[in-house]
């Protein structure tokens, strides 16, 4: 089996969000097969976020993802645009595609893979406008990650009557028709996939290194106090509010005797405390975390983990938010944590209800969350069942397994 991975418009990392779930379960995956041959491939804006940020330095970082792919071989490709073009319009759509197809398919003919993992609508349509226009014989994994013309749409606040918005649907609907597969992060994205026409979806969960984030029993803090943690950004003009998070929490420290509130960030902590300044400054806790190990120590001391997310406002949002999943989703339920959830966060919320991992609410009747409602979640059994479904569903390493099976299937 010969496999190539690939990315569209993205800056290669060695961290965050492409460090996590691309390198990292990719390499773990091409372990998985050693017999095999595994390629990554990255088309990459000729104006990019390394650039205009670190510049130089940028190539620095570059080396440490080639060294970190190990025995699989990196290449990069071109792209002949400015980065901001991959929320692409009907019209800047061509930007990120163009002669970049032309160095794809040089690359593809050389390296003559029987698949071609596409992380993102970008990147799938160009492996289907090459494997169409240059006649080449490879099977494609559409990775979608999230619905992208809802997204894009919901940033450049588009209308579903919008000729943008139609374009990307369009471009969408191709790609689920014409892909010989797709992958969904969450039961809720497959189901909505399989709607659309999916021919042939699979759900596998993002990943993380649950290995690393699992606490022995005895390792846990046994306080009085209960500790509730939100890990990620926070802005307003994200999905992840800080006001809703201050709601969330202001309910919170009613329903138990003593409470207190980490938020783990890179956010700007000094703006977040003018945002939380209700609260008595003991009952919170502002730090950051650069790597698993410095999570887990942050993590051990918690009772719950929260996901506030905001209450959407319309259809659009509505969808998008019922796709969510989140890596705080695996990275609370590998440390044991339970989870609090808002309901709209679809995909979390799914796997909390069926699971019995966590409390899930809505913000518009917050006031339903009782005490007896927390109360269930602290204790170590509870705390044992979110390791055990986050070992068996979140895990490098039975992902592996899952794309393995799906990279074979689609080659039947």
């Amino acid at each position: 089996m010969k496999v190539v991975y690939l990315t569209w418009g993205e800056t290669p990392r060695t961290y965050g969000v492409f460090g996590s779930q691309v390198i990292g379960q990719f390499v773990e995956t091409a372990k998985l097969s050693p017999d095999s041959e595994f390629h990554f491939i990255s088309a990459v804006p000729m104006i990019h976020s390394g650039l205009t940020r670190e510049k130089w330095k940028y190539f620095s970082e570059l080396a440490c993802v080639k060294k970190r792919l190990g025995s699989v071989q990196f290449h990069w490709l071109p792209i002949i645009a400015s980065q901001n073009y991959v929320n692409s319009s009907k019209f800047t759509f061509i930007f990120m595609h163009g002669i970049a197809h032309w160095f794809l398919k040089k690359k593809l003919v050389r390296l003559r893979p029987e698949i071609v993992h596409c992380r993102s609508y970008h990147a799938a349509w160009a492996a289907l406008s090459v494997r169409s226009k240059y006649s080449l014989n490879y099977k494609i994994v559409f990775d979608g990650r999230g619905l992208w013309p809802e997204e894009v749409a919901l940033k450049r606040n588009w209308s579903k009557a919008s000729d943008d918005y139609k374009f990307l649907k369009y471009i969408e609907n191709i790609l689920l028709s014409e892909c010989d597969s797709s992958i969904s992060v969450s039961h809720t994205m497959h189901e909505h996939y399989v709607g659309l026409g999916s021919k042939n979806d699979r759900c596998i969960y993002l990943s993380a290194d649950t290995a690393q984030l699992k606490l022995d029993m005895n390792e846990l803090d046994k306080v009085k106090i209960i500790r509730f943690c939100y890990v990620g950004a926070l802005s307003e003009d994200s999905w992840h509010q800080p006001q809703a998070l201050v709601e969330l929490y202001r309910k919170l420290r009613t329903l138990v005797p003593k409470s207190q509130l980490t938020i783990v960030t890179t956010s700007n902590h000094d703006a977040l405390k003018r945002q939380f300044m209700e609260f008595p400054t003991d009952e919170l806790v502002f730090t950051s975390t650069k790597t698993q190990s410095d999570l887990k120590q942050v993590l051990k001391f918690q009772d719950f983990g929260l996901m506030a997310y905001f209450l959407p406002t319309n259809s659009n949002e509505e969808l998008l938010g019922k796709m969510v999943l989140a890596v705080k989703t695996a990275e609370y339920l590998a440390a044991g944590l339970p989870m609090i959830c808002n309901g709209y966060c679809g995909g979390a919320a799914r796997i909390i209800q069926d699971n019995k991992l966590g409390i899930v609410y809505f913000p518009e009747n917050i006031n339903f969350l009782t005490k007896e409602d927390i109360l269930p979640y602290l204790n170590q059994s509870a705390r044992q069942d979110c390791q055990t479904f986050a070992s068996n569903n979140f895990d490098y390493s039975m992902n592996a397994r899952r794309y393995k099976m799906a990279y074979s299937e689609v080659l039947k």
